[in-house]
């Protein structure tokens, strides 16, 4: 699978071609990424070259923010596929349990000043929307992002279909077991984003992925820091979605099923040090549905 989160223009087609040509299926993206238009434009060129059938892929795509109005689910998810150029998505994902105020589609947080203007909709509410969406057939299946213990279970309880899916921020120093046992133990999937932690090269962070223990990790197995670490991840039972430009890297993310990690490393891999979130939505906090842990 790979994620198309800050890929626009050429960099995003030509991702979508190499992952394609590469032997990707799996396709993640979202409407707040602003480039739906250009992976269903790159998808289709690929069916019609003959490399891959529409049955093959699985397209999953998110509902954003400014759209938890049930009056709205349907228009633009309709909108969506317009944009995509496909008659259905495979998945989709309300993306938080927050609902922002709908300006109009282009303005993806409406800000007052310096908060976030967002709404008091029940996402259970918004749940039930989606619900419709399956059943007019413009989406096969439908999951949640960024959503907590209890607000999976209050949609279990006051809707008649359980999210397959649960996308949540996955690395290692930031594993959140006790939600992912949570998810297992009620048959819906885990998927995890920003897989690796963001490794950013100049600051040399996350400390782990820069470390010695991975620099003989690479040594040991003659695989990246990447590849190790997505390796780690299917075996702790998660779906991990590395984003990836670089033609280079999408091919590299998915050579990782010929090796295995040995126990007494992926011990190793499990005592890394609990770090924070990198996903926060910290100008939200004070949101009734805010779903994650509120500092103090």
């Amino acid at each position: 699978m790979t994620n198309s989160s800050n890929l626009n223009g050429y960099q995003c087609l030509t991702a979508i071609h190499s992952a394609v040509e590469s032997g990707y299926r799996h396709f993640d993206t979202a409407f707040n990424h602003e480039n739906e238009r250009q992976i269903g434009e790159a998808l289709r060129t690929q069916i019609q070259m003959g490399n891959v059938s529409r049955e093959n892929i699985f397209l999953t795509t998110k509902l954003w923010n400014i759209h938890h109005d049930p009056r709205d689910v349907r228009r633009i998810c309709e909108h969506q596929l317009n944009l995509l150029g496909f008659e259905y998505i495979d998945l989709y994902l309300m993306q938080f349990p927050v609902g922002y105020r709908h300006m109009c589609d282009e303005i993806l947080t409406p800000i007052n000043d310096i908060s976030v203007l967002t709404t008091d909709v029940d996402y259970v509410d918004t749940w039930r929307a989606m619900e419709e969406l399956v059943k007019l057939g413009l989406v096969r299946s439908i999951g949640l992002s960024n959503f907590n213990m209890e607000q999976i279970q209050r949609i279990i309880q006051c809707s008649s279909s359980k999210p397959v899916v649960n996308q949540i921020e996955i690395w290692p120093g930031f594993m959140q077991k006790d939600l992912v046992d949570y998810c297992r133990y009620n048959g819906i999937v885990v998927t995890a984003f920003a897989p690796l932690g963001q490794p950013n090269r100049e600051k040399h962070t996350p400390i782990y992925f820069f470390s010695e223990g991975m620099k003989r990790l690479v040594k040991k197995y003659k695989r990246s820091a990447a590849q190790i670490v997505l390796r780690y991840l299917v075996d702790y039972g998660v779906i991990p979605i590395p984003k990836a430009g670089n033609p280079l890297h999408i091919k590299e993310n998915l050579k990782i099923f010929d090796f295995k990690l040995e126990e007494i490393d992926i011990r190793a891999l499990r005592g890394i040090k609990s770090k924070e979130r990198l996903v926060q939505y910290e100008n939200i906090k004070n949101h009734k549905f805010y779903p994650f842990e509120r500092e103090d």
